[in-house]
């Protein structure tokens, strides 16, 4: 069995985009579970959009393991990134959040280490009109939003 097409991974990226809503009967479709296995298998990055459950939801399907160094940040930690070049997941909870000088530092440290990691990150509403407003960084957006599933909760 060769590796996935162009066409699989869009179709792939077109169904992670339709998640039902979260909430306590919310499980994720067979056809996103594979998604989200596609996109473990690849690291490629991925940006999760929606309320804490939901996205917590989808962290938890990805189910990321200790292979590799994990370094998780959260709003009110500093911002301590590893080494570059380091096999590396980083996981960036609610990375609207992130101040214009860790925004610099997250790219440089992209920049740095090569293709060696993996940056999965979360937020509660798109970055967009964040990035239009110039509050956050349009270069960080694009490294960031490879995959971007919009998890919608039980409101919608």
């Amino acid at each position: 069995m060769g590796l996935p097409s162009n066409a699989d991974d869009a179709r792939a990226t077109t169904r992670a985009n339709q998640l039902p809503p979260a909430g306590e009967d919310a499980n994720l479709s067979p056809e996103t579970l594979d998604d989200l296995y596609m996109v473990r298998l690849k690291r490629t990055n991925l940006l999760v959009v929606g309320d804490r459950a939901a996205r917590d939801m989808v962290l938890d399907e990805l189910r990321l393991t200790p292979r590799d160094a994990i370094v998780s940040w959260r709003p009110g930690q500093p911002l301590d990134l590893p080494p570059p070049g380091r096999t590396t997941t980083l996981i960036l909870h609610d990375v609207d959040q992130l101040t214009v000088a860790a925004q610099g530092a997250v790219l440089r440290w992209l920049d740095q280490s090569a293709g060696r990691i993996w940056v999965v990150s979360t937020a509660a509403e798109p970055l967009w009109p964040q990035v239009e407003s110039g509050v956050f960084s349009d270069v960080l957006y694009y490294r960031l939003n490879i995959v971007c599933v919009r998890v919608p909760s039980d409101e919608h």
